[in-house]
């Protein structure tokens, strides 16, 4: 008999972005089906892969800004021979497009939610596909489809573009067995979202997603259960956002 489709044991996953909120449950999640989970972040992780290790888990930390492509390679290369990616980094300023200095902060935006996501794949697709195939998962969010509830003009212009470089990559990973796909979240309870306002009376569900809601969904996209799922951002928003 075939072992559960949605087991990760003996697979290993790659998390940026898993100091906290959604990544850092990713991690917990895939180490609890059994991966072995390499957590990246530019801040450290070593807090959270020790935790996973005390609960009998399998983690690995390291640092990396992803918006640096030599140090998003340098991960890569650290977590090969790597079965599945998930990518988590983001950031969410909540300045006005009008305010001086805008400008500046739309580029970091761009650099760490869109750039960062293109160093990695380009990083850990083609090494994927000399493997025989492989993973990836980019967060993106309801804000790339819809605007969102809250978010800037540069958030959402870097998830918008996210979500096409989903298709993009799959596109090109298909025939090397490399499944690109995301998750489009609404809000969520992380540090990212502390103190910011959202009117929860537009969520079907109420309240706002726990990480683990989202983790989960990504779980399943790193599994051999997402066999013939391609090119899709899966939309995890509590029915905010429905097509």
């Amino acid at each position: 008999m075939n072992r559960n489709a949605f087991d990760l044991a003996g697979s290993r996953v790659l998390i940026s972005g898993a100091a906290a909120g959604i990544g850092a449950a990713t991690a917990q999640v895939c180490a609890a089906l059994g991966a072995t989970v390499v957590l990246a972040d530019l801040q450290d992780t070593e807090i959270q892969a020790e935790a996973i290790r005390a609960s009998g888990g399998l983690a690995e930390a390291l640092r990396c800004d992803v918006a640096d492509r030599a140090q998003a390679e340098a991960a890569i290369d650290a977590g090969m021979p790597l079965d599945a990616l998930v990518v988590c980094s983001a950031i969410h300023p909540q300045d006005d497009w009008q305010d001086a200095g805008w400008d500046d902060s739309f580029d970091r935006v761009i650099a760490v939610n869109l750039h960062g996501p293109i160093h990695l794949s380009r990083a850990a697709l083609p090494r994927m596909a000399q493997h025989g195939g492989g993973r990836i998962v980019l967060v993106g969010s309801l804000a790339g489809k819809s605007g969102g509830l809250i978010a800037g003009p540069h958030y959402v212009a870097s998830k918008g573009g996210l979500h096409a470089l989903v298709k993009w990559l799959a596109q090109r990973g298909g025939r090397d067995k490399v499944l690109v796909n995301g998750v489009a979240p609404a809000s969520v309870r992380t540090p990212m979202m502390q103190g910011r306002p959202v009117d929860l009376g537009r969520i079907p569900l109420g309240p706002m997603a726990e990480p683990d809601e989202v983790a989960w969904p990504i779980a399943f996209l790193c599994s051999r259960a997402c066999s013939y799922i391609t090119g899709t951002v899966l939309d995890v928003n509590g029915g905010v956002y429905m097509a």
